[in-house]
């Protein structure tokens, strides 16, 4: 979708060892899992530089943002288990614990060392914020600002979550999502008159290139048919749609803020098929004997793959990059039809133009650019349905 600059508003499980508790119950009665904190993991430097940022907008040792408050808690001097000691925690819609923390918790179901393994970036995912169960990673990133804002910009931030509460998607869908899927939202301060500021409606591509190339630059996955539907997702073949990406972008005197939101369904079976049942059934159809991919490995080559289209892009604009998105996108020469659900004039797509707006062409060999948000690609019915305000 487009940034938030351009238009209108529009993507219990905790440590024993820390001897902390939570004041929620495991599940809601509404059958709803329950928040828990989120961690937050770096380097020394990037803590350090952190809390400074922080110091001139804390209130005791919260922040408040446009939807809820954050406390921030440090137990890098020493946790509360080594003390054996407990501490009670409030969590609710409106207020989440933030823990800076040396190590992961035990029994957190993402396995950050083998996550880091994997990841080959110079920044992008060193820092990583997570939770077992939030609202909405791109919520707390993208409406808390004066917390978002003061993350150092070297410090590559992911902020991932095992279920959203909240989960947030195009045109303010919401749901609430089942494990397995990797949902996560990348911190990318983006320099002020840098190629990419001028051409932010990108980003939304750049990312869902990465996941496609991630997956598909794993030795033996080359060949799984992993795409692109314009103008935020994921799918495989032309008919099942595995992922998608939503962008959030606040401006500020540096540059802009850009939240890169990104959810792909990499292990959960029910209700939509999951990138591992796609893998199965290519083995099946293929003879082959490729393994499941897991979060972590998924997450690690994604990023590998999104820093370096981001270089690459501020260093060649776009053109250059829809090079590469182009080989797998699933539109080019595909006839549509541009109009809303009752039906419309034919077109054909010509492709994405060097503003990011997708470009039909009629029989009367007229151009037309159609917005990437605020409008539907109905892939099925061949039809672009332009929303109305």
């Amino acid at each position: 979708m487009l940034c938030r600059r351009f238009l209108s508003p529009i993507f219990r499980q905790f440590s024993r060892a820390m001897a902390v508790t939570t004041k929620q119950d495991p599940m809601s009665s509404k059958g709803i899992p329950s928040l828990s904190p989120t961690f937050f993991y770096s380097s020394p430097e990037v803590r350090h530089e952190f809390l400074d940022n922080l110091s001139s907008v804390l209130r005791g040792n919260e922040i408040a943002g446009d939807d809820m408050s954050l406390e921030l808690i440090d137990y890098t001097k020493g946790s509360p288990g080594q003390s054996s000691s407990s501490v009670d925690i409030n969590i609710t819609d409106d207020h989440m614990p933030v823990i800076f923390a040396k190590s992961p918790a035990p029994q957190a179901r993402f396995d950050l060392a083998t996550y880091r393994e994997q990841l080959r970036t110079q920044s992008m995912g060193h820092t990583v914020m997570y939770s077992e169960v939030t609202t909405s990673t791109q919520v707390i990133l993208s409406r808390n600002f004066s917390f978002a804002s003061r993350i150092p910009e070297n410090a590559g931030l992911v902020y991932l979550a095992m279920q959203q509460t909240h989960g947030k998607g195009r045109r303010s869908n919401e749901w609430v999502s089942p494990f397995g899927c990797l949902q996560f939202s990348a911190h990318l301060p983006v320099p002020k008159g840098s190629c990419l500021e001028q051409h932010l409606v990108f980003l939304q591509y750049m990312c869902s290139l990465a996941v496609v190339q991630g997956v598909c630059g794993i030795a033996g996955y080359e060949k799984l048919d992993l795409r692109l539907k314009w103008p935020n997702d994921i799918y495989y073949g032309r008919d099942v749609k595995v992922g998608g990406v939503l962008v959030d972008c606040s401006s500020g005197a540096r540059g802009t803020l850009a939240i890169v939101g990104c959810g792909v369904n990499v292990t959960n079976s029910e209700p939509t098929t999951c990138l591992n049942d796609l893998i199965a059934e290519y083995n099946t159809e293929h003879s082959t004997q490729l393994a499941p991919l897991t979060m972590e490995t998924v997450l690690a080559v994604t990023l590998n793959n999104f820093e370096r289209i981001v270089a690459q892009f501020q260093e060649h604009g776009p053109s250059a990059f829809l090079e590469e998105y182009y080989e797998k996108w699933l539109h080019s020469g595909v006839s549509v039809k541009l109009g809303d659900e009752a039906g419309g004039e034919e077109m054909m797509i010509v492709g994405v133009n060097t503003a990011g707006y997708l470009q039909v062409r009629g029989k009367d060999r007229q151009m037309h650019t159609v917005q990437p948000d605020g409008n539907s690609f109905d892939m099925m019915q061949g039809l672009l349905i332009i929303r109305k305000p």
